[in-house]
């Protein structure tokens, strides 16, 4: 749907970024996520999507679960354009892709559980301990599954620099569902500090994922 003048004033700034444009802000308008984790660790990348304009938002909160009508309620004021709701609350997910921040051993398990069940949705998944990474899984296969880089793995001490790799996996959900760029490989990226690297991730063509919607 075309935006409106109002839209178009509210995201004007993000409009004007190149390879952004109105198109790719229409499309975020239209864009259906699944943020999965702990609501402290969750929040600031909630906030930062309800204000690009990702238009239907899910919760799945693991600690702090009951905060999900609080930070629902909380987003409407801040943008009328996006509905944000606790995971369940409709019946079944087309969630499009889904932010997974995994910040607790809690937050691993739900996470965990989940792929199971969401084999070819893309993925957005941070871990937010040490060593610190993102896997970015825009087709679904890879899934967590099978993607490598121990991103199943017990978790271990948080980083110091948890809040940034958290924003910079939102930031990484923006790109997708936005269609920002060329369309990305699956990618696992590394943090050491506030130092990052990149490289591609092939996966296990034997996982699920491989077969399901083949």
């Amino acid at each position: 749907m075309p935006l409106s003048a109002s839209q178009i004033e509210r995201y004007s700034r993000q409009i004007i970024v190149p390879r952004v444009g109105g198109h790719a802000q229409e499309r975020l308008l239209g864009s259906r996520l699944l943020i999965t984790g702990d609501a402290d660790d969750v929040e600031p990348a909630l906030l930062y999507l309800v204000g690009a304009g990702v238009g239907r938002i899910e919760l799945g909160l693991g600690s702090g679960a009951h905060r999900a009508d609080e930070l629902a309620a909380a987003m409407r004021e801040l943008n009328p354009d996006v509905a944000v709701s606790a995971w369940g609350d409709t019946t079944g997910s087309l969630a499009q892709l889904v932010l997974a921040i995994i910040g607790s051993p809690s937050a691993l398990a739900a996470v965990a559980t989940l792929a199971a069940g969401a084999a070819r949705t893309g993925w957005v998944a941070a871990r937010i301990d040490s060593p610190a990474h993102i896997a970015v899984l825009p087709s679904g296969a890879p899934c967590p599954l099978c993607a490598g880089g121990g991103l199943l793995a017990p978790f271990t001490a948080r980083a110091e620099h948890a809040s940034i790799v958290a924003m910079a996996a939102a930031t990484e959900a923006f790109k997708l569902l936005a269609e920002y760029g060329e369309s990305p490989g699956a990618t696992l990226i590394e943090f050491d500090g506030y130092e990052s690297r990149s490289h591609a991730i092939a996966g296990d063509p034997s996982c699920e994922c491989r077969r399901k919607g083949a």
